[in-house]
């Protein structure tokens, strides 16, 4: 979290404030002198439990359900077919938290447009009165996509390999 929810703030004002009045020769040192100039050092680790509790659970689930699979579900006997499933599942597993990723980025979005950010359950009520639970899922394709990827290649192979 220390790393990425800085890096996570460029980007996600880089993303944001795209072809806004203001911000159109933003770059990475344009958005970290204004947040540092409006902030102070402070303001670049705002949102920084959000992403350290997606973070941290997001390894947690990867590995447990990846796990569970193996086990429980008694993928391995199927060989590396089982073992590449039990990754999926694993995988897909760790999607629950994407609710805490929605609100970091909409955390993230108002800090970069100079907007006193609001408490996680506030972020978390106003998504769900505008989107309902769907809303709370923003994004969750892309995220399961990588985290198959991530599973597969950094918990599966490495258990494979005897690692």
């Amino acid at each position: 979290a220390v790393v990425m929810t800085p890096a996570g703030l460029v980007f996600t004002s880089l993303n944001a404030n795209r072809g806004k009045p203001g911000y159109e020769n933003d770059n990475a040192i344009t958005v970290v002198k204004r947040i540092l100039k409006e902030k102070g050092v402070g303001g670049m680790f705002i949102g920084g439990g959000p992403m350290a509790a997606r973070q941290a659970s997001n390894w947690a689930s990867r590995g447990m359900f990846t796990e569970i699979a193996r086990t429980n579900f008694k993928m391995s006997k199927y060989g590396l077919l089982g073992e590449i499933g039990s990754g999926i599942i694993g995988g897909l597993g760790s999607c629950w938290n994407t609710p805490i990723e929605t609100v970091r980025v909409n955390i993230h979005k108002d800090v970069s447009a100079g907007i006193t950010p609001k408490t996680f359950s506030q972020y978390c009520k106003d998504i769900h009165e505008e989107d309902g639970v769907p809303g709370l899922f923003r994004g969750v394709t892309p995220r399961a996509v990588q985290a198959i990827w991530q599973t597969v290649f950094m918990v599966v192979v490495p258990n494979l390999m005897g690692i």
